[in-house]
Protein backbone atom coordinates (compact mmCIF):
# COMPACT_ATOMS: atom_id res chain seq x y z
CA UNK A 1 0.00 0.00 0.00
CA UNK A 2 2.32 2.49 -1.24
CA UNK A 3 1.96 6.41 -0.45
CA UNK A 4 -0.37 9.54 -1.37
CA UNK A 5 -0.60 11.10 -4.65
CA UNK A 6 1.61 14.43 -4.76
CA UNK A 7 -0.30 17.39 -4.67
CA UNK A 8 1.07 20.57 -5.40
CA UNK A 9 -0.71 23.98 -3.89
CA UNK A 10 -2.02 26.20 -5.96
CA UNK A 11 -1.95 30.06 -6.14
CA UNK A 12 -4.69 32.38 -6.20
CA UNK A 13 -2.81 33.81 -9.52
CA UNK A 14 -2.76 30.38 -11.25
CA UNK A 15 -6.41 29.75 -10.22
CA UNK A 16 -6.93 33.12 -11.80
CA UNK A 17 -5.15 32.22 -15.20
CA UNK A 18 -6.92 28.65 -14.79
CA UNK A 19 -10.38 30.03 -14.72
CA UNK A 20 -11.30 30.73 -18.45
CA UNK A 21 -14.59 29.97 -20.53
CA UNK A 22 -15.38 27.79 -23.70
CA UNK A 23 -18.81 28.01 -24.93
CA UNK A 24 -18.60 25.04 -26.57
CA UNK A 25 -17.28 22.81 -23.38
CA UNK A 26 -20.25 24.04 -21.58
CA UNK A 27 -22.53 23.54 -24.62
CA UNK A 28 -21.37 19.87 -24.05
CA UNK A 29 -21.90 19.21 -20.43
CA UNK A 30 -25.74 20.92 -20.91
CA UNK A 31 -25.80 18.43 -23.75
CA UNK A 32 -24.83 15.18 -21.88
CA UNK A 33 -27.28 16.27 -18.95
CA UNK A 34 -29.90 16.26 -21.61
CA UNK A 35 -29.14 12.78 -22.32
CA UNK A 36 -29.00 11.52 -18.48
CA UNK A 37 -32.28 13.42 -18.06
CA UNK A 38 -34.04 11.67 -21.45
CA UNK A 39 -32.98 8.31 -20.61
CA UNK A 40 -33.58 7.89 -16.74
CA UNK A 41 -36.15 10.51 -16.23
CA UNK A 42 -39.94 10.38 -17.01
CA UNK A 43 -39.20 13.48 -19.09
CA UNK A 44 -39.86 11.84 -22.65
CA UNK A 45 -43.79 11.45 -20.84
CA UNK A 46 -44.26 14.82 -19.43
CA UNK A 47 -42.99 16.37 -22.76
CA UNK A 48 -44.85 13.50 -25.04
CA UNK A 49 -41.93 11.89 -26.67
CA UNK A 50 -41.18 8.75 -27.73
CA UNK A 51 -39.17 6.64 -24.39
CA UNK A 52 -35.94 5.81 -24.59
CA UNK A 53 -37.08 1.87 -25.02
CA UNK A 54 -39.16 2.42 -28.06
CA UNK A 55 -36.25 4.80 -29.36
CA UNK A 56 -33.86 1.50 -28.80
CA UNK A 57 -36.74 -0.90 -30.46
CA UNK A 58 -37.34 1.33 -33.55
CA UNK A 59 -33.30 1.64 -34.14
CA UNK A 60 -33.00 -2.04 -33.72
CA UNK A 61 -30.71 -1.27 -30.76
CA UNK A 62 -33.19 -3.05 -27.81
CA UNK A 63 -30.70 -4.35 -24.89
CA UNK A 64 -32.28 -6.83 -22.53
CA UNK A 65 -32.21 -5.96 -18.71
CA UNK A 66 -31.73 -2.11 -19.52
CA UNK A 67 -35.15 -0.44 -19.63
CA UNK A 68 -37.52 -0.32 -16.75
CA UNK A 69 -41.57 -1.01 -17.03
CA UNK A 70 -41.85 3.06 -17.82
CA UNK A 71 -39.46 2.70 -20.65
CA UNK A 72 -36.42 4.36 -19.27
CA UNK A 73 -33.01 3.17 -18.29
CA UNK A 74 -33.12 1.57 -15.04
CA UNK A 75 -30.43 3.52 -13.20
CA UNK A 76 -27.61 3.31 -10.64
CA UNK A 77 -27.95 6.35 -9.40
CA UNK A 78 -30.74 6.93 -6.69
CA UNK A 79 -31.38 9.61 -3.85
CA UNK A 80 -31.61 6.78 -1.28
CA UNK A 81 -34.40 7.04 1.26
CA UNK A 82 -35.36 10.10 -0.38
CA UNK A 83 -39.01 10.51 0.95
CA UNK A 84 -41.16 12.98 -1.34
CA UNK A 85 -40.61 11.60 -4.87
CA UNK A 86 -40.51 8.55 -7.55
CA UNK A 87 -37.09 7.83 -8.15
CA UNK A 88 -37.44 9.38 -11.95
CA UNK A 89 -38.75 12.55 -10.54
CA UNK A 90 -35.66 12.57 -8.02
CA UNK A 91 -33.38 12.31 -11.17
CA UNK A 92 -34.92 14.83 -13.03
CA UNK A 93 -34.88 17.01 -9.71
CA UNK A 94 -31.13 16.33 -9.25
CA UNK A 95 -29.59 16.97 -13.00
CA UNK A 96 -31.71 19.75 -13.26
CA UNK A 97 -29.65 21.17 -9.86
CA UNK A 98 -26.65 20.05 -11.32
CA UNK A 99 -26.66 22.24 -14.42
CA UNK A 100 -27.42 25.11 -12.19
CA UNK A 101 -24.25 24.24 -9.90
CA UNK A 102 -22.61 23.84 -12.88
CA UNK A 103 -23.29 26.67 -14.84
CA UNK A 104 -22.57 28.72 -11.03
CA UNK A 105 -19.43 27.03 -10.61
CA UNK A 106 -18.32 27.74 -14.46
CA UNK A 107 -19.38 31.53 -14.54
CA UNK A 108 -18.98 32.93 -11.20
CA UNK A 109 -15.98 34.84 -10.10
CA UNK A 110 -13.12 32.39 -8.10
CA UNK A 111 -13.72 33.41 -4.95
CA UNK A 112 -17.94 33.12 -4.93
CA UNK A 113 -17.58 29.44 -6.87
CA UNK A 114 -17.41 26.82 -3.35
CA UNK A 115 -20.30 29.17 -2.04
CA UNK A 116 -22.07 28.85 -4.95
CA UNK A 117 -21.83 24.78 -4.72
CA UNK A 118 -22.44 24.92 -1.06
CA UNK A 119 -26.07 26.88 -2.07
CA UNK A 120 -27.05 24.41 -4.83
CA UNK A 121 -25.83 21.27 -2.42
CA UNK A 122 -28.39 22.58 0.30
CA UNK A 123 -30.76 22.86 -2.23
CA UNK A 124 -31.28 19.87 -3.64
CA UNK A 125 -30.68 18.34 -0.56
CA UNK A 126 -33.49 20.30 1.20
CA UNK A 127 -35.87 19.24 -1.84
CA UNK A 128 -34.51 15.73 -2.41
CA UNK A 129 -34.10 14.49 1.10
CA UNK A 130 -36.72 17.53 2.80
CA UNK A 131 -35.80 20.12 4.97
CA UNK A 132 -35.44 18.86 8.25
CA UNK A 133 -32.70 16.15 6.88
CA UNK A 134 -30.89 19.48 5.17
CA UNK A 135 -31.08 21.52 8.25
CA UNK A 136 -29.96 18.28 10.70
CA UNK A 137 -26.93 18.07 8.17
CA UNK A 138 -26.02 21.68 8.36
CA UNK A 139 -26.51 21.68 12.15
CA UNK A 140 -24.17 18.37 12.76
CA UNK A 141 -21.29 19.68 10.58
CA UNK A 142 -22.28 23.40 12.11
CA UNK A 143 -21.07 21.95 15.48
CA UNK A 144 -18.23 20.17 14.24
CA UNK A 145 -16.78 23.52 12.52
CA UNK A 146 -17.55 25.60 16.27
CA UNK A 147 -15.68 22.50 17.84
CA UNK A 148 -12.44 22.92 15.24
CA UNK A 149 -12.70 26.26 14.25
CA UNK A 150 -13.69 28.74 17.42
CA UNK A 151 -15.59 31.82 15.72
CA UNK A 152 -14.29 34.98 16.25
CA UNK A 153 -17.66 36.28 17.21
CA UNK A 154 -19.29 33.99 20.32
CA UNK A 155 -23.04 34.75 18.57
CA UNK A 156 -21.89 32.41 15.94
CA UNK A 157 -23.04 29.61 18.53
CA UNK A 158 -27.02 30.54 18.26
CA UNK A 159 -26.80 28.92 14.98
CA UNK A 160 -26.43 25.35 15.29
CA UNK A 161 -29.74 26.01 17.66
CA UNK A 162 -31.38 28.14 15.15
CA UNK A 163 -31.02 25.41 12.36
CA UNK A 164 -32.12 22.76 14.86
CA UNK A 165 -35.14 24.94 15.72
CA UNK A 166 -35.63 24.99 11.90
CA UNK A 167 -35.64 21.33 11.76
CA UNK A 168 -38.00 20.82 14.77
CA UNK A 169 -40.58 23.21 13.12
CA UNK A 170 -40.51 21.67 9.92
CA UNK A 171 -40.83 18.20 11.20
CA UNK A 172 -44.22 19.51 13.22
CA UNK A 173 -45.28 20.91 10.20
CA UNK A 174 -45.14 24.30 12.04
CA UNK A 175 -47.61 23.60 14.92
CA UNK A 176 -47.44 26.58 17.11
CA UNK A 177 -46.79 24.84 20.53
CA UNK A 178 -43.86 22.96 19.50
CA UNK A 179 -42.71 25.58 17.32
CA UNK A 180 -42.79 28.10 19.96
CA UNK A 181 -41.46 25.79 22.51
CA UNK A 182 -38.50 24.67 20.37
CA UNK A 183 -37.82 28.54 19.64
CA UNK A 184 -35.27 28.30 22.63
CA UNK A 185 -33.09 26.06 20.81
CA UNK A 186 -30.76 28.83 19.69
CA UNK A 187 -30.33 30.49 23.34
CA UNK A 188 -29.61 26.80 24.48
CA UNK A 189 -26.97 26.37 21.53
CA UNK A 190 -25.52 29.73 23.00
CA UNK A 191 -25.61 29.19 26.63
CA UNK A 192 -24.20 25.46 26.43
CA UNK A 193 -21.18 26.75 23.78
CA UNK A 194 -20.02 29.47 26.03
CA UNK A 195 -20.84 27.94 29.56
CA UNK A 196 -19.56 24.44 28.57
CA UNK A 197 -17.45 23.75 25.17
CA UNK A 198 -15.34 27.46 25.37
CA UNK A 199 -14.13 26.18 28.64
CA UNK A 200 -13.26 22.95 27.32
CA UNK A 201 -11.62 24.06 23.22
CA UNK A 202 -9.61 26.91 25.72
CA UNK A 203 -7.69 23.60 27.55
CA UNK A 204 -4.59 22.36 25.83
CA UNK A 205 -5.45 19.05 27.33
CA UNK A 206 -9.33 18.37 26.68
CA UNK A 207 -9.42 20.30 23.23
CA UNK A 208 -7.91 17.57 21.10
CA UNK A 209 -9.83 15.26 23.12
CA UNK A 210 -13.59 16.80 22.91
CA UNK A 211 -12.49 17.38 18.92
CA UNK A 212 -11.50 13.70 18.48
CA UNK A 213 -15.04 12.81 20.34
CA UNK A 214 -16.96 14.78 17.88
CA UNK A 215 -15.22 13.90 14.74
CA UNK A 216 -15.45 9.96 15.64
CA UNK A 217 -19.20 10.72 16.82
CA UNK A 218 -20.00 8.06 14.31
CA UNK A 219 -18.24 5.35 15.74
CA UNK A 220 -18.89 6.61 19.25
CA UNK A 221 -22.58 6.25 18.58
CA UNK A 222 -22.28 2.72 17.05
CA UNK A 223 -20.39 1.75 20.24
CA UNK A 224 -22.83 2.97 22.73
CA UNK A 225 -25.79 2.16 20.62
CA UNK A 226 -25.34 -1.49 20.03
CA UNK A 227 -24.58 -2.12 23.75
CA UNK A 228 -27.47 -0.73 24.87
CA UNK A 229 -29.67 -2.82 22.47
CA UNK A 230 -27.01 -5.91 23.08
CA UNK A 231 -27.19 -5.25 27.14
CA UNK A 232 -29.91 -2.58 28.11
CA UNK A 233 -32.73 -2.90 26.38
CA UNK A 234 -34.09 -5.22 23.35
CA UNK A 235 -34.50 -2.49 20.97
CA UNK A 236 -32.58 -0.48 18.36
CA UNK A 237 -31.77 3.21 18.12
CA UNK A 238 -34.00 4.88 15.10
CA UNK A 239 -31.79 8.23 13.45
CA UNK A 240 -32.83 11.37 11.16
CA UNK A 241 -32.10 10.79 7.72
CA UNK A 242 -30.38 13.50 8.25
CA UNK A 243 -27.42 12.81 10.84
CA UNK A 244 -27.66 9.21 8.52
CA UNK A 245 -26.54 11.61 5.74
CA UNK A 246 -23.65 13.36 8.64
CA UNK A 247 -22.42 10.04 9.71
CA UNK A 248 -21.83 8.37 6.42
CA UNK A 249 -19.39 11.26 5.76
CA UNK A 250 -17.78 10.36 8.50
CA UNK A 251 -14.72 9.17 6.86
CA UNK A 252 -14.38 12.56 4.97
CA UNK A 253 -15.03 14.27 8.59
CA UNK A 254 -11.88 11.78 9.59
CA UNK A 255 -9.38 13.13 6.77
CA UNK A 256 -10.55 16.74 7.61
CA UNK A 257 -9.60 16.05 10.88
CA UNK A 258 -5.87 14.70 9.82
CA UNK A 259 -5.53 17.87 7.97
CA UNK A 260 -6.64 19.89 10.61
CA UNK A 261 -4.25 18.64 13.15
CA UNK A 262 -1.42 18.37 10.37
CA UNK A 263 -1.86 22.46 10.23
CA UNK A 264 -3.14 22.51 6.65
CA UNK A 265 -6.35 24.17 7.49
CA UNK A 266 -6.01 27.37 7.67
CA UNK A 267 -6.97 28.69 11.01
CA UNK A 268 -9.18 31.20 9.83
CA UNK A 269 -11.48 28.82 7.52
CA UNK A 270 -14.78 30.20 7.27
CA UNK A 271 -17.56 28.26 7.71
CA UNK A 272 -18.79 28.60 4.11
CA UNK A 273 -15.41 26.96 3.02
CA UNK A 274 -15.54 24.31 5.85
CA UNK A 275 -19.08 23.56 4.14
CA UNK A 276 -17.51 23.61 0.52
CA UNK A 277 -15.64 20.12 1.68
CA UNK A 278 -19.04 18.18 2.37
CA UNK A 279 -22.08 20.06 0.73
CA UNK A 280 -21.49 19.16 -2.98
CA UNK A 281 -22.94 18.26 -5.60
CA UNK A 282 -20.98 14.39 -5.82
CA UNK A 283 -22.60 14.02 -2.12
CA UNK A 284 -26.19 13.85 -3.01
CA UNK A 285 -27.07 10.49 -4.96
CA UNK A 286 -25.72 7.62 -3.67
CA UNK A 287 -24.81 8.90 -0.47
CA UNK A 288 -24.02 5.47 1.26
CA UNK A 289 -21.49 4.53 -1.82
CA UNK A 290 -17.95 5.71 -3.08
CA UNK A 291 -18.30 8.15 0.39
CA UNK A 292 -14.48 8.68 0.78
CA UNK A 293 -14.30 10.68 -3.06
CA UNK A 294 -12.95 14.30 -2.71
CA UNK A 295 -11.14 13.10 0.80
CA UNK A 296 -10.34 16.12 3.02
CA UNK A 297 -10.00 19.92 3.47
CA UNK A 298 -6.42 19.55 2.05
CA UNK A 299 -6.77 17.68 -1.20
CA UNK A 300 -9.79 19.69 -2.37
CA UNK A 301 -8.32 23.16 -1.93
CA UNK A 302 -4.87 21.69 -3.99
CA UNK A 303 -7.15 20.57 -6.65
CA UNK A 304 -9.40 23.57 -7.17
CA UNK A 305 -8.65 25.22 -10.67
CA UNK A 306 -4.93 23.27 -10.07
CA UNK A 307 -4.74 23.53 -14.05
CA UNK A 308 -7.13 24.72 -16.80
CA UNK A 309 -10.51 25.03 -15.74
CA UNK A 310 -11.84 23.34 -19.60
CA UNK A 311 -9.56 20.81 -19.13
CA UNK A 312 -10.45 19.69 -15.79
CA UNK A 313 -14.08 19.74 -17.23
CA UNK A 314 -13.64 17.72 -20.04
CA UNK A 315 -12.07 15.34 -17.83
CA UNK A 316 -15.40 15.35 -16.13
CA UNK A 317 -17.03 14.78 -19.47
CA UNK A 318 -15.18 11.94 -20.23
CA UNK A 319 -16.13 10.62 -16.63
CA UNK A 320 -20.23 11.26 -17.55
CA UNK A 321 -19.91 9.26 -20.30
CA UNK A 322 -18.04 6.53 -18.93
CA UNK A 323 -20.15 6.20 -16.61
CA UNK A 324 -23.06 6.60 -18.90
CA UNK A 325 -21.84 3.73 -20.73
CA UNK A 326 -21.70 1.91 -17.33
CA UNK A 327 -25.40 2.45 -16.88
CA UNK A 328 -26.70 1.49 -19.80
CA UNK A 329 -25.12 -1.21 -20.62
CA UNK A 330 -23.30 -2.80 -17.47
CA UNK A 331 -26.45 -5.07 -16.68
CA UNK A 332 -26.85 -5.92 -20.65
CA UNK A 333 -23.34 -7.40 -20.84
CA UNK A 334 -23.06 -9.04 -17.36
CA UNK A 335 -26.28 -10.71 -18.18
CA UNK A 336 -25.10 -11.67 -21.45
CA UNK A 337 -22.08 -12.91 -19.76
CA UNK A 338 -24.11 -15.24 -17.60
CA UNK A 339 -26.48 -16.21 -19.99
CA UNK A 340 -23.51 -17.33 -22.28
CA UNK A 341 -22.28 -19.92 -19.74
CA UNK A 342 -25.39 -21.30 -18.76
CA UNK A 343 -25.92 -21.90 -22.47
CA UNK A 344 -22.33 -24.18 -22.34
CA UNK A 345 -23.92 -25.77 -19.51
CA UNK A 346 -21.54 -24.44 -16.93
CA UNK A 347 -23.77 -23.03 -14.11
CA UNK A 348 -23.07 -19.81 -12.38
CA UNK A 349 -25.86 -19.38 -10.07
CA UNK A 350 -26.76 -16.02 -11.57
CA UNK A 351 -23.53 -14.34 -11.57
CA UNK A 352 -24.13 -13.94 -7.74
CA UNK A 353 -21.74 -14.85 -5.10
CA UNK A 354 -24.81 -15.31 -2.60
CA UNK A 355 -26.57 -17.71 -4.93
CA UNK A 356 -23.44 -19.78 -5.19
CA UNK A 357 -23.32 -20.37 -1.48
CA UNK A 358 -27.09 -20.73 -1.16
CA UNK A 359 -26.83 -23.39 -3.66
CA UNK A 360 -23.63 -24.97 -2.30
CA UNK A 361 -25.66 -24.79 1.48
CA UNK A 362 -28.66 -26.76 -0.33
CA UNK A 363 -26.64 -29.64 -1.25
CA UNK A 364 -26.01 -29.13 -4.76
CA UNK A 365 -22.80 -30.35 -6.77
CA UNK A 366 -20.44 -26.95 -7.34
CA UNK A 367 -17.50 -27.45 -9.49
CA UNK A 368 -14.32 -25.75 -8.95
CA UNK A 369 -14.91 -24.19 -12.42
CA UNK A 370 -18.53 -22.96 -11.31
CA UNK A 371 -16.89 -21.55 -8.66
CA UNK A 372 -14.08 -19.17 -10.42
CA UNK A 373 -16.57 -18.07 -12.96
CA UNK A 374 -19.40 -17.21 -10.58
CA UNK A 375 -17.76 -15.48 -7.94
CA UNK A 376 -16.34 -13.59 -11.14
CA UNK A 377 -18.91 -12.28 -12.22
CA UNK A 378 -20.42 -11.30 -8.67
CA UNK A 379 -17.14 -9.17 -8.99
CA UNK A 380 -17.86 -7.63 -12.58
CA UNK A 381 -21.51 -6.69 -10.91
CA UNK A 382 -19.30 -4.54 -8.69
CA UNK A 383 -17.38 -3.34 -11.02
CA UNK A 384 -20.52 -1.87 -13.18
CA UNK A 385 -21.43 -0.31 -10.16
CA UNK A 386 -18.92 1.18 -8.42
CA UNK A 387 -17.69 2.32 -12.13
CA UNK A 388 -20.73 4.02 -12.49
CA UNK A 389 -21.39 5.64 -9.47
CA UNK A 390 -17.89 6.61 -8.91
CA UNK A 391 -17.35 8.02 -12.78
CA UNK A 392 -20.41 10.28 -11.74
CA UNK A 393 -19.65 11.72 -8.85
CA UNK A 394 -15.97 12.55 -9.61
CA UNK A 395 -17.16 13.57 -12.56
CA UNK A 396 -19.46 15.91 -11.19
CA UNK A 397 -16.30 17.02 -8.95
CA UNK A 398 -14.91 18.27 -12.26
CA UNK A 399 -17.56 20.02 -14.07
CA UNK A 400 -17.40 22.01 -11.41
CA UNK A 401 -13.41 22.96 -11.43
CA UNK A 402 -11.80 19.91 -9.15
CA UNK A 403 -9.57 18.13 -10.54
CA UNK A 404 -10.50 14.75 -8.84
CA UNK A 405 -8.72 11.71 -9.46
CA UNK A 406 -10.85 8.59 -10.42
CA UNK A 407 -12.35 6.78 -7.69
CA UNK A 408 -12.26 3.58 -10.36
CA UNK A 409 -9.40 3.44 -12.79
CA UNK A 410 -9.92 0.06 -14.82
CA UNK A 411 -8.80 -2.61 -12.17
CA UNK A 412 -8.93 -5.39 -14.29
CA UNK A 413 -5.46 -3.96 -15.01
CA UNK A 414 -3.81 -4.27 -12.23
CA UNK A 415 -0.99 -6.87 -12.53
CA UNK A 416 -0.64 -7.07 -8.53
CA UNK A 417 -2.86 -6.75 -5.70
CA UNK A 418 -1.37 -3.03 -4.56
CA UNK A 419 -2.01 -1.98 -7.76
CA UNK A 420 -5.73 -2.93 -7.52
CA UNK A 421 -6.75 -2.08 -4.71
CA UNK A 422 -5.40 1.49 -5.51
CA UNK A 423 -7.58 0.95 -8.94
CA UNK A 424 -10.89 -0.45 -7.45
CA UNK A 425 -11.05 2.09 -4.90
CA UNK A 426 -8.55 5.10 -4.84
CA UNK A 427 -9.88 7.39 -2.61
CA UNK A 428 -10.77 4.93 0.08
CA UNK A 429 -7.31 3.49 0.04
CA UNK A 430 -6.46 6.72 0.68
CA UNK A 431 -8.56 7.34 3.91
CA UNK A 432 -6.95 4.03 4.95
CA UNK A 433 -3.60 4.83 4.09
CA UNK A 434 -3.53 8.60 6.27
CA UNK A 435 -5.88 7.20 9.30
CA UNK A 436 -4.29 3.62 10.07
CA UNK A 437 -1.43 2.78 7.68
CA UNK A 438 0.75 5.93 8.44
CA UNK A 439 0.40 5.95 12.09
CA UNK A 440 1.51 2.92 12.67
CA UNK A 441 4.21 2.41 10.35
CA UNK A 442 5.86 5.74 11.15
CA UNK A 443 5.68 4.49 15.01
CA UNK A 444 5.64 0.95 15.51
CA UNK A 445 8.99 -1.43 14.76
CA UNK A 446 10.85 1.23 13.30
CA UNK A 447 14.08 -1.25 12.90
CA UNK A 448 12.10 -3.96 11.21
CA UNK A 449 10.72 -2.89 7.90
CA UNK A 450 9.18 -5.83 6.58
CA UNK A 451 7.76 -6.32 10.25
CA UNK A 452 6.44 -2.53 9.91
CA UNK A 453 5.09 -2.89 6.49
CA UNK A 454 2.99 -6.24 7.07
CA UNK A 455 1.35 -4.31 10.31
CA UNK A 456 0.55 -1.41 9.14
CA UNK A 457 -0.91 -2.90 6.29
CA UNK A 458 -2.66 -5.34 7.85
CA UNK A 459 -3.68 -2.10 10.76
CA UNK A 460 -5.16 -0.06 7.54
CA UNK A 461 -6.71 -2.70 4.40
CA UNK A 462 -7.47 -5.28 7.53
CA UNK A 463 -8.15 -4.36 10.84
CA UNK A 464 -9.45 -0.05 9.96
CA UNK A 465 -11.10 -1.46 6.46
CA UNK A 466 -13.46 -4.15 9.03
CA UNK A 467 -14.13 -2.21 12.01
CA UNK A 468 -14.10 1.60 10.78
CA UNK A 469 -14.40 1.35 7.47
CA UNK A 470 -17.59 -1.22 7.31
CA UNK A 471 -19.06 -2.14 10.70
CA UNK A 472 -20.05 2.41 10.97
CA UNK A 473 -21.81 2.70 8.09
CA UNK A 474 -23.61 -1.28 7.53
CA UNK A 475 -24.47 -0.48 11.08
CA UNK A 476 -26.11 2.29 10.44
CA UNK A 477 -27.62 0.83 7.45
CA UNK A 478 -29.03 -2.19 8.14
CA UNK A 479 -29.75 -1.05 11.91
CA UNK A 480 -28.16 0.09 15.28
CA UNK A 481 -28.24 -3.73 16.69
CA UNK A 482 -26.14 -6.21 18.55
CA UNK A 483 -26.90 -8.49 15.62
CA UNK A 484 -25.63 -5.91 12.83
CA UNK A 485 -22.12 -5.82 14.69
CA UNK A 486 -21.64 -9.69 14.70
CA UNK A 487 -23.10 -9.94 10.92
CA UNK A 488 -19.82 -7.84 9.68
CA UNK A 489 -17.92 -9.14 12.31
CA UNK A 490 -18.26 -11.86 10.70
CA UNK A 491 -16.53 -11.40 7.34
CA UNK A 492 -13.11 -11.44 8.97
CA UNK A 493 -11.61 -13.65 6.68
CA UNK A 494 -12.35 -11.46 3.76
CA UNK A 495 -10.77 -8.33 5.13
CA UNK A 496 -7.58 -10.84 6.95
CA UNK A 497 -6.97 -12.13 3.41
CA UNK A 498 -7.21 -9.22 1.74
CA UNK A 499 -4.88 -7.46 4.37
CA UNK A 500 -2.31 -11.21 3.66
CA UNK A 501 -2.92 -10.36 0.10
CA UNK A 502 -1.89 -6.68 -0.01
CA UNK A 503 1.18 -7.49 2.80
CA UNK A 504 2.71 -10.55 0.98
CA UNK A 505 2.52 -8.44 -2.10
CA UNK A 506 4.51 -5.57 -1.20
CA UNK A 507 6.83 -7.76 0.38
CA UNK A 508 7.76 -9.25 -3.04
CA UNK A 509 8.09 -5.83 -4.85
CA UNK A 510 10.10 -4.61 -2.06
CA UNK A 511 12.27 -7.83 -2.50
CA UNK A 512 12.22 -8.17 -6.37
CA UNK A 513 12.05 -4.51 -7.92
CA UNK A 514 10.13 -3.59 -11.18
CA UNK A 515 12.72 -4.44 -14.18
CA UNK A 516 9.55 -3.34 -17.09
CA UNK A 517 6.59 -1.60 -17.27
CA UNK A 518 3.21 -3.56 -16.82
CA UNK A 519 1.79 -4.46 -20.42
CA UNK A 520 4.31 -3.00 -22.57
CA UNK A 521 4.64 -4.94 -25.98
CA UNK A 522 7.27 -7.43 -25.27
CA UNK A 523 7.58 -11.22 -24.92
CA UNK A 524 6.56 -11.25 -21.09
CA UNK A 525 2.98 -9.57 -22.22
CA UNK A 526 1.70 -12.96 -21.29
CA UNK A 527 3.06 -12.76 -18.17
CA UNK A 528 0.78 -9.14 -17.43
CA UNK A 529 -2.47 -10.97 -18.98
CA UNK A 530 -1.60 -14.12 -16.40
CA UNK A 531 -1.10 -11.62 -13.32
CA UNK A 532 -4.12 -10.03 -13.59
CA UNK A 533 -6.00 -12.86 -14.17
CA UNK A 534 -5.23 -14.21 -10.96
CA UNK A 535 -5.38 -11.16 -8.96
CA UNK A 536 -8.96 -9.75 -10.10
CA UNK A 537 -9.65 -13.60 -9.18
CA UNK A 538 -8.68 -13.70 -5.78
CA UNK A 539 -10.50 -10.53 -4.98
CA UNK A 540 -13.37 -12.32 -6.36
CA UNK A 541 -12.68 -15.60 -4.59
CA UNK A 542 -12.39 -13.88 -1.02
CA UNK A 543 -15.71 -12.25 -1.46
CA UNK A 544 -17.26 -16.00 -0.12
CA UNK A 545 -16.44 -15.03 3.20
CA UNK A 546 -18.18 -11.14 2.60
CA UNK A 547 -21.59 -12.97 1.82
CA UNK A 548 -23.56 -14.79 4.53
CA UNK A 549 -26.08 -16.97 2.94
CA UNK A 550 -28.18 -20.27 2.99
CA UNK A 551 -27.59 -20.12 7.37
CA UNK A 552 -23.96 -20.98 6.29
CA UNK A 553 -20.99 -21.22 8.95
CA UNK A 554 -17.73 -20.00 8.57
CA UNK A 555 -16.75 -23.74 8.18
CA UNK A 556 -19.00 -24.00 5.14
CA UNK A 557 -17.81 -20.82 3.75
CA UNK A 558 -13.78 -22.37 3.87
CA UNK A 559 -15.04 -25.31 2.55
CA UNK A 560 -16.35 -23.69 -0.58
CA UNK A 561 -13.21 -21.77 -0.66
CA UNK A 562 -10.69 -24.87 -1.30
CA UNK A 563 -13.33 -26.10 -3.28
CA UNK A 564 -12.42 -23.78 -5.37
CA UNK A 565 -8.49 -25.29 -5.47
CA UNK A 566 -9.85 -28.99 -5.82
CA UNK A 567 -9.60 -29.67 -2.17
CA UNK A 568 -12.92 -31.61 -0.47
CA UNK A 569 -13.80 -32.84 2.67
Amino acid sequence: MTGLLANLKTSEEERAAHDTHRPGVVATVLAIFGLYIYLFTDIALYWHLITPEALARTLHLYLAHTFGGDGNVDSYLNIDRGPIYSSDDERLILFSILIAAFLSAYYLPIRFKPIALVIWSALALGVLYGLVACAVLLAAHTLVYMTLHRPKNEAFALLPGAILWVALGAGSHWQPGPTMMWAMMPVLSFVLYRGVMLPLLANLVWAPRVQTLVVQSAIVTVAIGTLYNGVIADESWKFPLGLLLFFFQWERLFMYHIDFKDGKVPDDVTWGRYLAVFFSPGAIPNWIDRVCIGQGYAYLNNQFLCRDKNEIVKGGIKLLLLALMYLVLGEWFRHALVEGFEALGVSVHNGSTQGLIDDYMRGETISPLSIWLTTLLNLAKWFVFFAAVGHFKVGLWRICGYDVAPSFDKPWLATNLVSFWGRFTYHYREFLVRAFYYPVFFKYFRKHRKTRIVVATMASAGLGNLVWGHVVEITYYRGMEWEAIRYVLGHWPYYFLLGLGISLTELYLLKFKRRRKPWSRDVWLVTDVLAAYATVQFFALIHIFNRVAGGSTLWDQTQLFLLAFGIRF
